[in-house]
């Protein structure tokens, strides 16, 4: 998740790159700032220069904590941009400003492969007896283990990690826990540790998801930043983006997320 800040000086800009790591939409590797939002953004750099005729110099600053993002985003001054796969949400819209969705998402629970199947909501109550749960702090993800502990698992303890893959790497350590991650993030962690044996309860997940930029209330980019995701057809419907997709991710998985 990613903050961009501009200061308008003529027709140079600075564009001021807060994200969130959370591989594989924004991260660092080897020295170097990349990811799905990266290379979007860099595509409305180059966009504001051809159609709006203002050159940015960009420059990137790292946030560990998804909460910590979140909350510098929405109180940041009106030049503020944040990107990091932010859910968009009813209850987010009334405190913070997002931009046209960039991706769809659908957010899985995911437990141990060897712990059952569950064929409905009902079953968890039984199934996951003893079992405890783990979710990125401040996300959408604790929200919906949240409503699991008030619905059918009163006494349910819920952890908090930084990261998706932390949460991930959690129920590989210890198979008495589950947990929700972004469908993106499951699929990269599987394909980078194809000896896992973790599966998906389908049951529980949360579909029709989009993520959106983020920006505080009153933002002064948010009408170029709609207009660089929604003119004409839209910078998704561009041979761009798709290549952005096939950069990260696979043919299995990019069908599921991308906006058309």
């Amino acid at each position: 998740m990613l903050f961009v800040s501009f200061q308008a000086r003529s027709n140079n800009d600075t564009l001021t790159v807060y994200y969130y790591e959370n591989f594989p939409f924004s991260y660092t590797e080897s020295g170097t700032t990349k990811g799905i939002e990266i290379d979007i953004l860099k595509e409305y750099a180059a966009w504001l220069k051809n159609t709006k005729d203002i050159t940015v110099t960009v420059n990137y600053k790292a946030f560990a904590d998804f909460k910590s993002f979140f909350n510098a985003s929405k109180t940041g001054d009106r030049t503020v941009v944040g990107l990091g796969s932010v859910t968009i949400t009813q209850d987010r819209e009334k405190e913070i400003a997002f931009s046209a969705p960039y991706l769809k998402n659908m957010a899985v629970l995911i437990t141990d492969g060897k712990v059952p199947t569950l064929k409905s909501k009902t079953d968890i109550s039984k199934a996951f007896i003893g079992m405890t749960a783990v979710a990125v702090s401040g996300s959408t993800h604790s929200k919906y283990l949240n409503d699991i502990k008030k619905t059918y698992m009163p006494g349910l303890q819920i952890y908090f990690n930084e990261t998706e893959y932390s949460v991930i790497e959690s129920i590989v350590a210890n198979p008495k826990s589950f947990g929700y991650v972004d469908v993106v993030v499951y699929w990269s962690f599987l394909k980078k540790n194809k000896n896992k044996f973790l599966k998906i309860q389908k049951e529980f997940t949360q579909e029709k998801e989009e993520f959106g930029f983020i920006l505080p209330k009153g933002g002064k980019h948010l009408p170029n930043l709609n207009e660089f995701f929604e003119s004409g057809f839209g910078f998704t419907s561009t041979k761009q983006y798709h290549q952005i997709l096939e950069r990260y991710l696979g043919s299995e998985i990019i069908s599921s997320v991308e906006i058309n």
